[in-house]
């Protein structure tokens, strides 16, 4: 890892503890153990380390999630408790990023992010279809109803009711596709 990279890292684990405007330039020099100059000679800002942090953030939820979909079997429907377990213990990872693209800071950087993140979910919902060998229009809802419960879950925190929400979002997702998958058969 170079020491641009590390340095972003314990940055995002600062901004994840503390919050934005928590967050100053001895506590990013503190958790990386540099100074100062070291810090400012890889980033001219602290707004340039939020962009960066952003960015790492949302690269470190969608490699988790896709490394977790290579765990399992091609279309076998216990990827999902894996799926909710991730978006759920990076919750706080999540609150940090929810903070990050509404701060008006990010502001002219939001729109390519929502775009990235709109990318990622239209990706992870293509990857699903094609394991699950099912249209991508038929689970598209699915995925963009995890993407909303995962954003509150991430700012309300409530467990059980996630929990529930997750599971009848799953349960809705696997009828989909084995109705989709009866159907087809019948053809």
């Amino acid at each position: 890892m170079s020491k641009r990279d590390y340095i972003i890292q314990k940055c995002f684990d600062c901004f994840v503890k503390n919050g934005i405007e928590g967050t100053t330039t001895r506590d990013f020099c503190a958790e990386a153990d540099v100074n100062a100059n070291t810090l400012y000679y890889y980033f001219a800002s602290k707004n340039d380390i939020l962009i960066e942090c952003v960015n790492f953030g949302f690269s470190q939820l969608e490699n988790a999630l896709f490394d977790a979909l290579k765990e399992f079997d091609k279309s076998s429907f216990d990827i999902f408790p894996r799926l909710t377990k991730i978006g759920m213990d990076f919750a706080p990872q999540m609150r940090f990023l929810y903070q990050a693209v509404s701060s008006p800071a990010y502001e002219e950087y939001r729109d390519d992010q929502f775009k990235r993140v709109n990318a990622f979910w239209e990706r992870l919902g293509k990857e699903l279809a094609r394991r699950f060998e099912c249209p991508y229009e038929l689970i598209k809802d699915h995925i963009y109803e995890i993407m909303t419960l995962l954003s509150y879950y991430t700012l309300w925190g409530s467990q059980d009711m996630a929990a529930i929400q997750f599971n009848r979002i799953f349960t809705d997702f696997k009828d989909a596709v084995q109705s989709y998958r009866r159907l087809k058969d019948v053809n």
